[in-house]
């Protein structure tokens, strides 16, 4: 008897503990709402996706912790993580599913393809959508209320980094090889419309799948025209297997990319010393010039101890402007929702937040890096104004 009051009162001692470490008071009555992440969870782009899953989830702990009601429930989100593999088709039955779910909010694509597959059917429900990663232009000018992305436009940030290859790294030819989609085309070609501008000469123009993973036939050829630089337009996972191919062929070219994620730990790990010497852009600052970058940093690793990439704080800064946007608004309601956001001035991790009527950020940020002995070095920042 006396064992079992014991364990009574421990476990009442644990719950107390747990609401109150949650910041909720006994007697409240608590409201579940539900944000959902789409994302690449599984398949080759599943360490990317499940990064920006658990810095959406942190924000999530983080939001809880501070009390907020509506017609006085206390408000308790949660996160609900959806797998789209990085396939636009599946990504549309993840969304209706999302849309079934009354989420009051979505965070991802986690690319431009699946982002863009995923807003319409959205919008259509007036579910307010935050892109942590995705820059083609086409995901925000489809005239969706709805629709609103983290990071700047990949063909913007092209005219700084392609300015960079050639004035700076003094490349004056250059090889140019897309996977085929959407956000790989679109950069790859603005890219080498840029280096043009500034007289540099674009020798060769490829297109891959965007599973191809050997690249020897485009590199072999490649290191025949002694070319300065190679661009390519395609994911993380694909860059890592290019920056390895052209180090066992002995391709002595730069490797150049754009806005695809690379910058980050799991790069450098998957890749070794093949990606000494590349270069690439990333959307905003450096991590060290973020404010309160180090206490993210701690809380993140101590919660997940996973790896964070360029793009991961910006899934965090998604969650907690949407969560914010709830608070403005003052309603659960997605329409009302998604107006707030369009007035909302947020103070995050990443900078301040702000969209402008098309869902673009205001003052869009790019960070040109290189890799030098297995780390990544900010070399140069941008802003648009």
């Amino acid at each position: 008897m006396h064992f079992l009051k014991y364990r009574r009162m421990l476990m009442l001692g644990v719950l107390s503990l747990a609401l109150h470490s949650t910041g909720a008071v006994a007697g409240d009555e608590i409201q579940t709402v539900t944000i959902g992440f789409v994302g690449a969870l599984s398949g080759v782009s599943e360490s990317f996706g499940k990064s920006l899953a658990n810095a959406a989830e942190l924000a999530i702990v983080e939001a809880n912790r501070i009390p907020f009601k509506l017609d006085g429930k206390r408000i308790q989100f949660r996160l609900l993580r959806m797998d789209d593999r990085n396939d636009a088709e599946r990504t549309q039955r993840v969304a209706h599913a999302l849309v079934q779910a009354g989420v009051v909010g979505v965070i991802g694509g986690t690319n431009s393809n699946t982002s863009i597959a995923a807003s319409k059917i959205l919008a259509d429900a007036d579910i307010p959508q935050i892109s942590p990663t995705s820059s083609l232009r086409r995901y925000t000018e489809q005239g969706f209320r709805t629709t609103f992305r983290m990071v700047g436009i990949d063909d913007e940030a092209c005219i700084y980094l392609g300015e960079y290859v050639v004035k700076e790294l003094h490349a004056q030819r250059i090889a140019v090889v897309d996977n085929g989609t959407a956000f790989g085309v679109s950069v790859s070609t603005r890219f080498a419309e840029v280096a043009r501008e500034h007289g540099a000469v674009v020798v060769s123009r490829d297109s891959v799948s965007d599973v191809l993973i050997d690249f020897g036939e485009i590199l072999r050829r490649v290191k025949q025209q002694d070319v300065d630089a190679v661009f390519f337009g395609g994911y993380s996972a694909q860059t890592s297997m290019l920056a390895q191919s052209m180090l066992r062929l002995d391709v002595k070219a730069r490797l150049v990319t754009s806005m695809n994620g690379i910058v980050g730990s799991s790069f450098l790990i998957s890749t070794g010393v093949a990606a000494n010497g590349a270069v690439a852009q990333e959307a905003g600052i450096p991590f060290n010039k973020m404010p309160g970058w180090k206490k993210f940093e701690a809380d993140f690793n101590q919660r997940f101890d996973f790896q964070v990439y360029s793009m991961t704080p910006y899934a965090y800064d998604a969650a907690h402007v949407l969560m914010a946007a709830v608070r403005q608004a003052n309603s659960l309601n997605p329409r009302k929702i998604a107006s707030a956001l369009h007035e909302i001035s947020f103070k995050g991790l990443t900078g301040t937040i702000a969209f402008d009527a098309g869902g673009n950020p205001r003052s869009p940020s790019y960070t040109i890096y290189e890799a030098q002995n297995q780390k990544w070095m900010a070399q140069r920042t941008n802003t648009t104004r």
